[in-house]
């Protein structure tokens, strides 16, 4: 029983970012600078906004959230 239980916990590990702040991109498997996937998603999240897919209260609650969350972080 424990190796199951073990294997699904490594299953489960979260990959360590790599030490130089870039995140890899699954499917090219090329990286990309951290700078660039937080200008990504601020920009998709405001694009998302201002065509309606999303109303702009949720994108503010969003935005917030990820602002506290990335700051508790450090």
């Amino acid at each position: 029983m424990e190796s199951k239980s073990q294997s699904q916990s490594e299953s489960t590990k979260v990959a360590p970012m790599p030490g130089d702040g870039s995140y890899v991109v699954p499917l090219l498997h090329s990286r990309l600078p951290a700078r660039a996937v937080e200008l990504g998603f601020w920009g998709g999240l405001a694009g998302a906004a201002l065509v309606g897919a999303i109303d702009l209260p949720l994108a503010l609650a969003v935005g917030v959230g990820v602002v506290i969350a990335r700051h508790h972080l450090r």
